[in-house]
């Protein structure tokens, strides 16, 4: 279907690209249904990374009814199940009216959704695009597509396993004892999707850098000279798509440097290939 070359009207265009936005709207709408049936699995999930590091026993909570009370806890020995220990380590997550775990889960359904349906949707864009393209610009193409892809992944995977376990637990060990650590869902586990998107936003660098540098804007010279530049603008980058802690800034920022690192020894080859060419 891509490879295709039959010439078309611009009616037809219009025809066809109203068939693909219907076909993609159908996906987003069959996605999100799908979504919101397994939307508690999907809350479970995105509420994982709070207590990811307790089995390690780098950070562990403590129930406020443990803390003010040690003199019954001293006395039963209910407090030293492992029950009761499951759920004084747990972070509880509260909703504050009856209509908010609806609305949580209409969002979940509506984010997952997109998530669930983009790889048929960008399938659905190229295969619009793609005829109109030359071989060189769809293989330029799906390298980008590929690239950005994977470095999303990585965002994400460094943002649930890496970020999100260690720096929220941390934040909440500053909460004086005596207070009770109840979050409330709606806007924890929006901060929690924040930080997920911000993470994978972030490491698309790299492809804007090589993206650049093919069009002949930049130069990895150019890109070695800026590099204290680029450190200072990742940092301010860094400090505002993660929490007010130094912490998470550091492991959003490790990450970037090394990926302008690659990104510098990548435009190397990038560069290599017009010059033979010609």
């Amino acid at each position: 279907m891509w490879e295709d070359d039959k010439k078309m009207t611009f009616t037809e265009h219009l025809a066809e690209l109203r068939i693909r936005i219907i076909r993609s709207g159908v996906a987003v709408l069959i996605a999100m249904v799908i979504c919101y049936i397994f939307s508690n699995a999907i809350l479970e999930g995105l509420q994982k990374p709070l207590t990811l590091l307790k089995d390690l026993g780098i950070v562990v909570f403590s129930d406020n009814e443990t803390k003010s009370n040690p003199a019954e806890n001293s006395t039963e020995n209910v407090g030293n199940s492992p029950e009761n220990k499951k759920s004084s380590d747990e972070i509880k997550m509260v909703v504050l009216n009856p209509f908010e775990i609806v609305i949580l889960k209409i969002k979940v359904a509506g984010y997952g959704g997109l998530i669930l349906a983009l790889p048929y949707i960008i399938w659905q864009a190229c295969a619009f695009v793609f005829p109109g393209l030359k071989p060189n610009e769809r293989k330029l193409v799906k390298i980008i597509l590929f690239g950005c892809s994977s470095l999303g992944i990585i965002g994400v995977i460094v943002a649930y396993f890496g970020v999100i376990p260690l720096v929220i637990p941390y934040l909440l060990q500053w909460i004086p004892q005596g207070w009770d650590i109840q979050l409330r869902a709606n806007e924890t586990l929006s901060i929690i999707v924040l930080l997920l998107f911000g993470f994978a936003l972030a490491f698309q660098f790299p492809m804007v850098i090589l993206a650049l540098v093919y069009l002949d804007l930049l130069n990895p010279d150019t890109l070695r000279k800026l590099r204290k530049y680029v450190v200072v603008g990742l940092s301010i980058v860094s400090a505002i798509l993660t929490p007010p802690d130094p912490i998470s800034m550091i492991i959003m920022l490790v990450p970037l440097i090394v990926l302008y690192e690659i990104s510098i020894w990548a435009s190397y080859l990038i560069r290599k290939k017009p010059q033979t060419a010609q």
